[in-house]
């Protein structure tokens, strides 16, 4: 049986006794995380038959999984709609963790990264007007000397399902 396990202290009248490996996820656990993977809507008395537990049981261990960060949250996976865009930002010195958060207002997708620019931001948008707003949000953040907006024009399916 494979386990994800993570290290914790172990207290006793609030003295610190020692380290031990306390089991995160077993077999049955990731059954169910794949299951809401495919289905995040899934009843958990259809997930309970397919892992042969109660729907207690189940509601239980998804609660584990939720309290500990493990699930982080329930959503809903889309057909592509509207417009896609990377906005590429170069920010000054030190300003680059500043417009970084500023954009997670806007996006979800936000990564520093480098080469000549410092951040990358995804946006979505139903209109190519709504995108290009965003941007311009973006572009009067302090911090912001420039930035270069790609557009997706076309998305070849890969095969490859992430999250597995």
């Amino acid at each position: 049986m494979t386990q994800t396990v993570q290290y914790v202290r172990i207290q006793s009248k609030g003295t610190k006794i020692g380290t031990a490996l306390q089991p995160l996820m077993d077999d049955t656990d990731t059954k169910i995380l794949n299951l809401l993977r495919e289905n995040s809507r899934m009843k958990n008395t259809e997930i309970a038959r397919q892992v042969n537990l109660t729907e207690r049981a189940v509601r239980a261990r998804i609660e584990k999984l939720v309290k500990s960060g493990i699930i982080r949250k329930f959503t809903i996976e889309t057909s592509p709609v509207g417009v896609e865009g990377i906005v590429l930002i170069d920010t000054q010195v030190g300003r680059t963790p500043a417009v970084k958060e500023k954009a997670t207002e806007l996006s979800d997708s936000v990564f520093e990264c480098s080469g000549e620019f410092d951040v990358a931001v995804r946006l979505r948008a139903d209109t190519l007007n709504e995108l290009n707003r965003k941007v311009d949000d973006l572009r009067a953040y302090p911090g912001v000397i420039r930035t270069s907006t790609l557009i997706k024009l076309v998305e070849e399916p890969t095969g490859v399902r992430w999250g597995k």
